[in-house]
């Protein structure tokens, strides 16, 4: 009986210490985020342009100088800020990438925004009725 006592009382302070250094990683990983909304953009045909109203939410634990791109093209920057919002209109016509980068291009976060549709685009040229 002794025995078990003296192990239990040894593999206490472990464990505590483990559950404290697992909250603190959870504390950094909550404090680093992007947040995209919607996920998906739908047409009603494929190849039809897609309109959405986008909004993007990020935050990191330290103040950093960030652009957000949409593929290749610049939306917003931030300087010296832990956060950062945008809502804009947009068009899209295939999968939208979104990537918050420093100013020394340094990639933060990326999210996609995908492109689907309803009905496939038809490019047969075929006529769709007959005489007989």
């Amino acid at each position: 009986m002794m025995n078990f006592i003296l192990r239990t009382s040894l593999l206490l302070p472990a464990i505590i210490c483990s559950k404290v250094t697992l909250a603190e990683q959870s504390d950094d990983v909550q404090h680093e985020a992007l947040t995209v909304s919607p996920k998906q953009c739908t047409t009603l045909k494929q190849g039809e342009t897609c309109y959405l109203d986008l909004e993007v939410a990020w935050r990191t634990s330290t103040e950093k100088s960030a652009c957000l791109f949409a593929n290749a093209n610049k939306l917003l920057c931030w300087h010296n800020k832990k956060q950062g919002e945008l809502k804009k209109q947009i068009t899209m016509r295939n999968d939208l990438v979104l990537t918050l980068q420093t100013v020394n291009k340094q990639v933060l976060h990326t999210q996609t925004i995908r492109y689907a549709w309803v009905h496939k685009k038809n490019n047969s040229k075929a006529m769709r009725w007959r005489m007989f």
